[in-house]
């Protein structure tokens, strides 16, 4: 039994030695800025956009520059039919006050009719039957009654058009709202596929989260998709990709070497500063999961590192 407990302590100390020895943990990354205004697809009809004009990636931009530009065409053409809309519906209103309108000056016309009509048969009705005999005292007394019903009916009718020329003015009103808050929808959507600058930088192309191929003008993109941003250099750092395997060797604080791919001969040292909870696939690196982590630089970043750059990152054992 010694004998083979030996054997195997020994086996487990190679392995262990030869695991202790074995090549560093490289990852992939790419420097960003921390401080980078995205430029995100705007909200268009049909939840999809053409890109007209994209400033090229590298140029640096100042505050208020115009940095991409996306068709505005169906936009434009569906706020002029909003337009037509909003005038067929104006003038079906004038129309439509102006009937009512009439049709309240005849029924107050007709109501003030049977009120008189009404005087009249009362005056009548109060002759007594000695002067005029009973048949036409009767008949006085039924002219009466039916010209009390007429003017209640007249009173209803006169009501009914004061409340259907209240309730179409109400109508107009909440249409006119409606009109005028879909003009201005209109007029924001147009606005916003000019997207300006808001700070001072670099522009940096954004890549499709399933192709990973970058954005270009002409692209049809979908609304609420990055697809640029203004990269700000004063606050840079180094965004990396760790497979699913090598999630549990990798914690925060871990030191690591950095070499940018463009300046190999330009050696960093920084901090595995976080590692990001939740992994996703990375279509173009297969069908492995990656956890995004961040790098910070120790001591500074140098001044000629821009965002964009690409890198490799040596995990310090």
């Amino acid at each position: 039994m010694r004998p083979i407990k030996a054997s195997l302590f020994l086996v487990t100390s190679f392995v262990v030695s030869a695991e202790a020895s074995g090549p560093p943990l490289l990852l992939t990354g790419e420097v960003y800025s921390r401080q980078a205004q995205e430029i995100i697809v705007p909200l268009t009809p049909n939840w999809q956009a053409r890109i007209s004009t994209m400033v090229p990636e590298g140029v640096f931009v100042e505050t208020g520059d115009v940095v991409v530009e996306f068709d505005g065409t169906e936009a434009a053409r569906a706020m002029e039919q909003q337009r037509e809309t909003t005038r067929t519906e104006l003038a079906r209103t004038e129309r439509d006050l102006a009937r009512l309108e009439k049709e309240l000056t005849q029924a107050a016309y007709q109501f003030k009719q049977a009120e008189v009509q009404l005087e009249l048969a009362s005056m009548r009705a109060e002759i007594p039957d000695s002067l005029i005999g009973a048949i036409e005292h009767s008949e006085n007394q039924l002219a009466r009654e039916q010209a009390v019903k007429a003017v209640d009916d007249a009173r209803k009718q006169l009501a009914d058009k004061r409340q259907s020329m209240q309730d179409r003015l109400e109508q107009a009103g909440l249409d006119a709202r409606k009109n005028e808050l879909q003009a201005q929808w209109w007029s924001e959507m147009l606005k916003s596929f000019s997207v300006r600058a808001q700070q001072s930088g670099y522009i940096i192309y954004g890549s499709h989260p399933w192709t990973r191929s970058k954005y270009q003008e002409g692209d049809t993109v979908r609304t609420s998709f990055k697809i640029a941003q203004v990269a700000n250099t004063s606050d840079l750092a180094i965004k990396v990709w760790i497979n699913s395997v090598d999630r549990p060797r990798l914690e925060a604080g871990t030191s690591v070497r950095v070499v940018l791919d463009a300046i190999p001969e330009m050696e960093l040292t920084g901090v595995l500063e976080t590692v990001f909870d939740s992994g996703s696939k990375r279509q173009e690196w297969g069908e492995a999961v990656y956890f995004e982590g961040i790098v910070v630089f120790r001591g500074g970043q140098p001044s000629s590192l821009l965002p964009g750059m690409s890198v490799l990152v040596e995990v310090q054992s």
